[in-house]
C-alpha cells in the first residue's frame, strides 16, 4: 500500500518528478560515458598487448652460454610459459631458396610445442622435416603452404669452401604482425645441425662430413697399490701438479666397499682423488710417472655409477651400481687383485661388456643400459655376462666407466649410426622466451637482470598502459565524487521538501492508523523509484551515445574491440550503487517524517 501511494504521488506531481529524474540521469549518464570510455580504451589497449605475443617476449641482448640445467630451472619459473634455446646468431643466418629459384637470406629460429608466436598467429608447430615461414620470407621466396624450401649452409674449413643442403616442407606462414624479419622457424635439432656444420663438426643426419666429438673418459681419482708404505713426501708428490688434490690411505675393507678390489695384507692402498672437476688420462699418466720404479699398480677409479639394466625386449629391468675395472693395466697373472670376473675374460678399452652378479635377474646376452647424467640421459647397448662371485656389484672396463662418468659434467649421447658415445653441446648462446601474461613480463625481466642477463621487453609499453589506467581511474573518481555528492544532495533536498510539503497528508495517515515505520518507507520508496527511473534513462543515453562513438572510431578498431563499453556486470554494479545512495539520501527525509506530530493534522482542520 505504501509503495502504491508513493508511486501515485510521483505520478500526481509528474512534472516535478520528471525534472528530478532528468537531473539524476544528467549526473549518471556522463559518469557512465566517462567510465565506459576509460574501461573500453584500456581494455582495447590491454587486449592488443595480450593478443600480440611479441609483447610477452623476453629477448636477450647479449650472447652467453646457457646450460641445459639453466633452461630447466627457467622453464619452471613463475610466469614463464615458453622457452626454447637458440644457437649463435651468426650461425643461424643461412640462404633459402624455393623451387622457382627465388633466394633470400633468412634467420633460423628455434621453435617447440607451445610456441605462442606460432600458435597465436595461425601456424602449427613444425616437425623435424618441416618449417614455418614469416610473411616477409614467404613473399621473397614466393612459396605457399605445402611447397618446399631448400636451406643452404656454407662454411670455410681448412681453407676449403664447403656447403650443405637440406629441404623442409612449408607447413605454415605467419601473419604479418608476428615478425617483420625474414625468418624460418624450425625444430631446435635443425638449428643445432647448422651450427655444428659451421663449426666443422659432422652431421650424420644430413650426411655432412666433419669431426665427430667423441666422449672421452674422466675419473674421480686413481687407486694406487704398493708393496710398501709411501712416505709423506711421496704422497705429496702424487698431488703436486698432477691434477689431483687429495691422498687418502685405504684399509682393505674400505677399498673393497668402494671399488670391489681385494689385496694381500702386506700391500698398501691409496685413493688419490680430485675435489671438484674430474681428472683425465693425462693426470693418471702423471701419477704413474711419479711412481716409476716402485712396483706400484695405478688403477683408474670412478665412483659407483647408478644405472638401469633392461633386457632388449624391455620385459625385465634391474637397478645396478657400476664399478670400474681397470683391466687394461692388470696382467693376466696378477694375483694381487681379485674380482668377480670370469677366468681369462678380457675387458679391453673398446669393450661394452657388463659383468653382473648372478642374483640379478637379467639373462646373459644383449641388453640396454639406461644412464642418467647431471643434465641428460642416454641409452647404451651392452653385452651381459654373469660374474663368478656374488658381491652385489656390476663391472665395466675403466674407459667405459670414465665415459659414463663424463655425463656428470657434459652432455653425452649414444649415436646408433656410428655406435659411439658422442659429446653434445655444453650450452646455448641465447633463447626465445615468452611470459604467461603481460603482467609477468616486468618481474621476469627483473629476475633475469639480477642474474646478470640483460634483456629487452615491452615492459615500458605495458607500464604506460597501467599508468594510463591509474590516471584515468583517478580522474573518473574525482569527477564521480563531485557528481555523487551533487546528486545525493539534490535528491535529499527534493525528498526532504516533498515530506515537508506533504506534512498534512502524512499526519492524516498517522491519525488513521499508520505506524511510524510505514511512514518512513514513503520517502524511501519515492527515492528508489526516482533514482531507478533516472538510471534507466541514463543507461539508455549511454547505449545510444556509446554506439555512436564506437561507430565513429570503427575504422581504428577490430571487430571485437570497442572504444566505449561496459559489461553487464558493471552496469548491475553501478545500478546497485545508485540505488544504495538514493536509499541513503532518503534516510534524512524519512527521519524528518518520524518527527511529525499527528495532532498537527487536527489543528490544521
Amino acid at each position: 500500500m505504501i509503495a502504491k501511494l508513493a508511486a501515485k504521488d510521483i505520478m500526481h506531481e509528474w512534472l516535478l518528478s520528471l525534472c528530478l529524474v532528468m537531473a539524476i540521469s544528467s549526473i549518471i549518464a556522463p559518469l557512465l560515458l566517462l567510465f565506459g570510455l576509460k574501461y573500453g580504451s584500456i581494455q582495447t589497449l590491454r587486449g592488443r598487448l595480450i593478443q600480440d605475443p611479441k609483447n610477452r617476449e623476453i629477448r636477450p641482448l647479449t650472447s652467453k652460454s646457457y646450460s641445459h640445467d639453466w633452461f630447466k630451472k627457467i622453464q619452471n619459473s613463475k610466469g614463464v610459459s615458453f622457452i626454447v634455446p637458440m644457437t649463435r646468431q651468426i650461425s643461424s643466418t643461412i640462404e633459402a631458396s624455393s623451387s622457382l629459384n627465388n633466394t633470400s637470406r633468412v634467420s633460423l629460429l628455434a621453435t617447440a610445442e607451445g610456441d605462442p608466436l606460432l600458435v597465436e598467429n595461425g601456424a602449427k608447430i613444425p616437425d623435424k622435416d618441416s618449417c614455418v615461414l614469416s610473411q616477409n620470407a614467404a613473399s621473397e621466396l614466393n612459396v605457399r603452404i605445402g611447397e618446399k624450401v631448400t636451406l643452404t649452409v656454407r662454411r670455410n674449413l681448412h681453407g676449403k669452401s664447403e656447403k650443405g643442403n637440406f629441404t623442409l616442407l612449408v607447413t605454415g606462414i605467419l601473419d604479418a604482425r608476428a615478425t617483420s624479419v625474414n625468418s624460418i622457424f624450425v625444430q631446435l635439432s635443425a638449428l643445432e645441425s647448422v651450427e655444428d656444420f659451421k663449426d666443422g663438426r659432422a652431421v650424420p643426419r644430413y650426411g655432412w662430413q666433419g669431426v665427430m666429438p667423441e666422449a672421452y673418459p674422466v675419473y674421480d681419482g686413481v687407486i694406487v697399490l704398493t708393496p710398501i708404505l709411501l712416505s709423506k713426501l711421496e704422497e705429496t708428490l702424487l698431488v703436486n701438479n698432477t691434477g689431483f688434490t687429495k691422498v687418502k690411505s685405504l684399509p682393505p675393507s674400505e677399498l673393497l666397499s668402494i671399488t670391489g678390489y681385494k689385496i694381500r695384507d702386506n700391500w698398501s692402498a691409496y685413493l688419490i682423488s680430485v675435489q671438484k672437476r674430474a681428472a683425465e688420462n693425462e693426470s693418471v699418466d702423471a701419477v704413474r710417472h711419479r711412481l716409476r720404479g716402485k712396483n706400484a699398480i695405478v688403477l683408474r677409479y670412478t665412483k659407483s655409477i647408478s644405472a638401469k639394466l633392461t633386457t632388449v625386449d624391455g620385459l625385465k629391468s634391474e637397478l645396478i651400481d657400476l664399478l670400474a675395472v681397470d683391466a687394461e693395466n692388470l696382467q693376466s697373472n696378477d694375483t694381487h687383485l681379485q674380482f668377480g670376473l670370469l677366468p681369462n675374460l678380457r675387458l679391453d678399452s673398446h669393450s661394452r661388456l657388463l659383468i653382473i652378479p648372478k642374483e640379478i635377474n637379467i639373462p646373459e646376452g644383449k641388453a640396454v643400459l639406461n644412464i642418467n647424467g647431471q643434465s641428460t640421459s642416454t641409452v647404451l647397448p651392452v653385452k651381459v655376462v654373469h660374474g663368478i662371485q656374488s658381491n652385489g656389484k656390476a663391472y665395466v672396463n675403466a674407459t667405459l666407466a670414465g665415459m659414463l662418468n663424463l655425463m656428470n659434467y657434459r652432455t653425452v649421447q649414444y649415436n646408433e649410426k656410428i655406435d659411439k658415445l658422442l659429446l653434445s653441446r655444453r650450452g646455448y648462446a641465447g633463447f626465445r622466451m615468452y611470459a604467461e601474461t603481460i603482467d609477468h613480463v616486468e618481474s621476469i625481466q627483473q629476475s633475469l637482470e639480477e642474474k646478470g642477463i640483460t634483456v629487452r621487453t615491452a615492459a615500458e609499453r605495458i607500464i604506460e598502459v597501467r599508468q594510463l589506467d591509474s590516471y584515468l581511474t583517478l580522474i573518473f573518481w574525482l569527477i564521480a565524487v563531485v557528481g555523487i555528492i551533487g546528486g545525493v544532495s539534490a535528491l535529499t533536498a527534493s525528498l526532504y521538501a516533498s515530506v515537508e510539503r506533504k506534512k498534512k497528508e502524512l499526519n492524516i495517515l498517522r491519525l488513521i492508523g499508520m505506524f511510524k515505520l510505514e511512514i518512513v518507507r514513503f520517502p524511501l520508496y519515492q527515492g528508489l523509484l526516482l533514482s531507478g527511473s533516472g538510471i534507466i534513462l541514463a543507461i539508455s543515453f549511454f547505449v545510444i551515445i556509446s554506439g555512436v562513438i564506437n561507430t565513429l572510431f570503427r575504422s581504428h578498431l577490430s571487430a571485437d574491440e570497442s572504444l566505449c563499453t561496459l559489461t553487464t556486470g558493471q552496469l548491475i554494479f553501478l545500478t546497485s550503487g545508485v540505488l544504495l545512495l538514493s536509499a541513503v539520501a532518503s534516510v534524512f527525509a524519512a527521519l524528518h517524517a518520524t518527527k511529525m506530530d499527528p495532532a498537527e493534522a487536527l489543528r490544521d482542520e
